[in-house]
């Protein structure tokens, strides 16, 4: 299997990025690169911080005056030559004004203050002293005092450790901080761009993202037919937009489906072929849950489906998905070319993990709209949609082709009908649509 899956990347190589994608690549380098070079730059920072910090905690050990005293001082200075040059305020407007100004005269004057006493780095004078201006503009005198002591206390205190003042104080105020998030939001933002260019389909207009694990195909007229197996002739139809899960259903979505349903629902609902573990619980093989759930009927596929908060696409939207505007025969194209599906071509005789056959994906970047197994849809053959089934017989669409079906079979236009509430096939499955919000 890890040959084959060798051979097809060597058969279907990756094509280089070209025009918007490969813009789109550059520039999520460059921001990368940037981003690189700003987080060095912040761990420097950081130690360099630390450092000073360590350095200044020290020098304040037993050090008259103490730092409450000495900042004391210089912001009763400052308050009393703000006092001086303060104006009648004739609004609330200027009392705010009047306010920032002080407290910006206070906070010039004890980042003055620090640096006389040996605090060279600005990314600890500048916010000590913008807060605690914050904190005694305002106040009675007899406050101050009191309110540095604790600020002094929450920077330098003997229990204080390093990464928690980072944390809680200097982070916000670090120039090296705010260089990192920009670039970093730079980062972030190209690689959107760069998703988008590569993976257009799984973004809604305006730019939202689709659900997860689903692509967005575009409303409009579209060609169907004409099909072979249970006929139907060439038409044109419009749809309305919508979701379909890029992937057929697995063993393990299947599987998380089943744990949330009560004992007495969920016998009805499990796949006949899961062996029962000692418990008496049902489960896919280890190997296979990679694999699509095959073994449902209608039913098992629609209530997987609602408990999503999805439903089964009708016919003429899985073949919009799978054909694309241009009608192709295959979801690649109108030829046949071995090695895009599991198919008969194929030889294996059994299914592949739903994320196989990247080489065979839809216009719209759908996975193994050909082969590996047959889809149910929610149409009846008369095209009628399905919203429950009235009963077991009612012959319901399926598509798609599975592992055993020839190249003609496992084509876009190939349609057959089951019952719905009775089938449960190896080779049959299904996978989901959702309506835009």
């Amino acid at each position: 299997m890890i040959a084959l899956a060798l051979l097809l990347t060597l058969v279907h190589p990756a094509a280089p990025p070209t025009g918007d994608e490969a813009t789109a690549m550059a520039h999520w380098r460059e921001a990368s690169v940037a981003k690189e070079t700003a987080q060095v730059a912040l761990e420097e920072a950081y130690l360099r911080v630390e450092k000073a910090w360590a350095l200044w905690r020290k020098q304040e050990e037993g050090r008259e005056p103490s730092l409450v005293e000495a900042l004391s001082a210089v912001c009763t200075e400052a308050l009393a030559a703000a006092a001086q040059q303060a104006t009648p305020v004739k609004d609330a407007r200027e009392a705010k004004a009047q306010k920032r100004a002080e407290q910006e005269a206070v906070a010039a004057a004890l980042r003055r203050g620090l640096e006389e006493r040996g605090v060279a780095d600005v990314a600890l004078r500048d916010p000590f002293g913008d807060l605690a201006a914050k904190e005694v503009v305002g106040k009675p005198a007899a406050d101050v005092p009191v309110r540095l002591q604790a600020m002094a206390t929450q920077w330098l205190g003997a229990t204080q450790r390093f990464e928690l003042l980072w944390n809680d104080v200097l982070r916000h105020h670090c120039a090296e901080v705010r260089a990192w998030t920009e670039r970093n939001d730079e980062w972030v933002a190209a690689g959107v761009e760069l998703d988008r260019a590569q993976h257009p389909e799984t973004y809604l207009p305006g730019g939202a993202k689709a659900r997860a694990g689903m692509v967005y195909v575009p409303g409009g007229s579209y060609v169907v037919g004409p099909s072979i197996g249970i006929e139907r002739k060439k038409k044109r139809i419009s749809v309305r937009p919508f979701m379909l899960d890029r992937c057929e259903v697995s063993n393990a979505d299947y599987a998380a489906f089943l744990d949330t349903l009560p004992p007495e629902q969920r016998v009805a609902h499990v796949p006949r072929h899961w062996p029962v573990d000692a418990t008496g619980k049902a489960a896919p093989p280890e190997e296979l849950r990679d694999h699509p759930v095959t073994m449902v009927t209608w039913r098992n596929a629609d209530a997987y489906a609602r408990s999503l908060g999805k439903r089964l696409p009708t016919e003429d939207e899985w073949e919009v998905a799978c054909r694309g505007k241009d009608a192709f025969l295959y979801p690649w194209g109108n030829d046949y070319e071995e090695g895009r599906a599991n198919d008969a071509k194929a030889n294996l005789g059994t299914t592949v993990p739903v994320t196989a056959y990247e080489q065979g994906a839809s216009p719209f970047k759908l996975l193994q709209m050909s082969g590996n197994v047959e889809e149910w849809t929610a149409s009846t053959d008369e095209g009628e949609t399905l919203v429950e089934l009235p009963s077991n017989i009612v012959a319901v669409v399926v598509r798609g082709g599975h592992f055993r079906s020839p190249p003609e079979y496992a084509s876009g236009a190939f349609r057959w009908v089951a019952p719905g509430g009775s089938t449960r096939e190896p080779h049959l499955g299904f996978r989901c649509a959702a309506d835009l919000k």
